[in-house]
């Protein structure tokens, strides 16, 4: 570099005060105004327009990163508004159906949801898991929910059943969730030493549900969150 030749670049003050103002936009969401103010800030060509334009990108990317997000979230909340719904039917279903061998219920697209009744021996029980290992299959399920809520009494040989039951499902790359275990079924299987490791158990159908739900939300928002920052170490 040549003594005459200055390494700085002269900005002035109203165009930095523009930069600012619009870095104050995009921290409040207002991407149209910030990218308004660069794009008039930017006018000039110069070494610290190539910043602007940087920054630019940065915001236009970031905004529909955000869109995208928001969307997402608007879908979810549908399918929040949705899942309840669908739950209010499953309850009042749950009385007409009781009487039937294995009704397996598609909650959703990826979750079944088989409710029991009644006494399981090893025949009910082989019926059962066939069907509900078939219906994963064909439904392509991500999540299968036994309910043994309509069930009030539980030994060993019961237990085994939905323990093998749970192991199958998980063979076939789906989760499995025993919900409806009341305090009753809980200590008899505390007492007679029942082995329920691996399998997630909880107390209710809709709990399993807000829990699907829940994780799905998770999911979305971290997938979001890395694009997010990924837009932002590329710029």
């Amino acid at each position: 570099m040549s003594e005459s030749e200055d390494p700085h670049v002269v900005v002035t003050s109203e165009r930095l005060q523009s930069v600012i103002e619009a870095l104050s936009y995009a921290s409040v969401d207002e991407f149209e105004s910030c990218l308004s103010l660069l794009e008039r800030s930017g006018e000039l060509r110069d070494e610290f327009s190539e910043l602007e334009t940087a920054f630019s990108i940065f915001v236009r990317e970031l905004g529909e990163a955000k869109s995208e997000l928001n969307r997402t979230l608007a879908q979810q909340e549908a399918i929040n508004r949705e899942l309840e719904a669908k739950l209010e039917t499953i309850e009042v279903q749950q009385a007409a159906i009781r009487e039937l061998s294995t009704p397996i219920i598609e909650v959703w697209a990826s979750v079944l949801c088989l409710p029991v009744v009644g006494i399981v021996d090893s025949q009910r029980s082989a019926e059962m898991t066939e069907t509900l290992l078939e219906t994963i299959v064909s439904k392509q399920a991500r999540m299968a929910i036994v309910d043994i809520t309509g069930i009030d009494v539980m030994d060993t040989k019961t237990a085994d059943h939905f323990i093998k039951m749970a192991r199958a499902v998980r063979l076939l790359g789906a989760e499995c969730i025993i919900s409806g275990i009341n305090p009753g079924i809980a200590q008899t299987l505390t007492h007679i030493g029942v082995d329920l490791t691996g399998i997630r158990t909880l107390r209710s159908l809709r709990d399993a549900l807000q829990l699907y739900l829940r994780e799905t939300e998770q999911l979305v928002v971290h997938q979001h969150s890395q694009l997010a920052r990924k837009l932002s170490s590329e710029t």
